[in-house]
């Protein structure tokens, strides 16, 4: 079963404005890094398991000639809002589950090599993996990660660079909440990509619920996530 890895929300504010001003439950986002080969850079606020990742353009010029399905889907969504754009699941065999994707019959991006550059200098390292669809105001599919280091492995060092501090651990992102034009159709869609069972209007991954609204807006996307706090 597929677990929430990150949502992604798209702002245009940088890194440092963002760790500055937002706040979720007393807890700020730390400046994440450069993602030199997209021209882009990102804020992250962690929980137990996931975490949010504030993600901003930061060289025009390379991000618009960037083919990186994500960063085409920033530069379109900030054109009319900010705000959530993308859910991102964790995967421990991309491989694999590319050729599942494809055997179903749908068109992937196969496996792209990613990796950000930390304030200090640090290189994190990835894969990552897309369902090819048009850019536009649907929501798009979830797309896929698989870390170059296992969770304890990733935590434990995010944990030692002051990243993660343990009020990060007391949060959990519970629920995403998507508002989309045709709840029945959207689901169904989902629910055979992911291998997921249909209840009422959820989706129940192995550490969040996808919940799915109805709405007349021509943007679909996720609309609002809920974080609950250990007491």
């Amino acid at each position: 079963m597929f677990e929430l890895d990150h949502v992604v929300y798209f702002t245009k504010k940088s890194p440092a404005e963002i760790a500055q001003e937002v706040s979720v439950e007393g807890i700020h986002p730390v400046e994440g890094g450069q993602h030199l080969q997209w021209g882009t850079h990102n804020a992250l606020l962690y929980t137990k398991n996931s975490y949010i990742e504030y993600l901003a353009v930061e060289d025009e010029q390379r991000t618009a000639t960037s083919t990186h399905p994500l960063t085409q889907q920033l530069l379109n969504d900030l054109e009319f809002r900010e705000g959530f754009g993308s859910v991102c699941l964790r995967s421990e065999n991309l491989e694999e589950q590319n050729r599942y994707f494809q055997k179903l019959g749908y068109r992937t991006s196969g496996l792209l090599e990613s990796e950000r550059k930390t304030k200090s200098g640090a290189v994190r390292k990835w894969k990552m993996l897309f369902i090819e669809h048009k850019i536009d105001k649907k929501l798009p599919y979830p797309f896929f990660i698989q870390w170059e280091n296992s969770d304890d492995e990733r935590y434990a060092t995010l944990r030692e660079d002051g990243t993660i501090q343990p009020g990060n651990e007391a949060l959990t992102i519970t629920k995403c909440i998507f508002d989309v034009q045709d709840v029945n159709r959207k689901m169904t869609h989902w629910s055979r990509l992911l291998s997921l069972p249909i209840k009422g209007n959820q989706l129940k991954l192995g550490n969040t619920v996808f919940e799915f609204r109805q709405s007349k807006d021509s943007v679909e996307r996720l609309q609002s996530i809920e974080i609950a706090k250990e007491k």
